[in-house]
């Protein structure tokens, strides 16, 4: 018995070391990720609901610099918004169109995605 549980701890510690590099919500929910410049947004790829209120915040670690300074996405949230350390953005939307949204910089730069089911 004692050599099962082995197998199964190495497993969940491998599970929780494993990076994050998704999120999906059902139903009305939020979504957060953070923001560093070495590693951008992370995670960077989200998967919603047509029609279901999303909120995604995003906590900058760091403030980012030149065009990649801003955070938008192009369909779902047209205001790019500065990355600022300590200053959470926040953005809510309702997608009511399926598709692939990508996440950008002012200048269209994709940094991620959300998927829209």
């Amino acid at each position: 018995m004692k050599k099962n549980r082995i197998p199964l701890l190495t497993i969940a510690l491998i599970a929780l070391a494993a990076p994050a590099s998704s999120f999906a919500i059902a139903g009305t929910g939020s979504l957060s990720a953070g923001y560093t410049t070495a590693h951008d947004i992370s995670p960077n790829t989200f998967t919603v609901k047509t029609g279901e209120k999303v909120r995604l915040e995003i906590n900058p670690t760091d403030t980012a610099s030149g065009c990649m300074s801003d955070i938008m996405i192009p369909g779902l949230w047209e205001k790019p918004q500065p990355l600022i350390k300590g200053k959470k953005v926040v953005m809510e939307f309702t997608p009511q169109k399926p598709g692939a949204y990508k996440i950008t910089c002012a200048m269209g730069v994709q940094r991620g995605v959300i998927n829209v089911r």
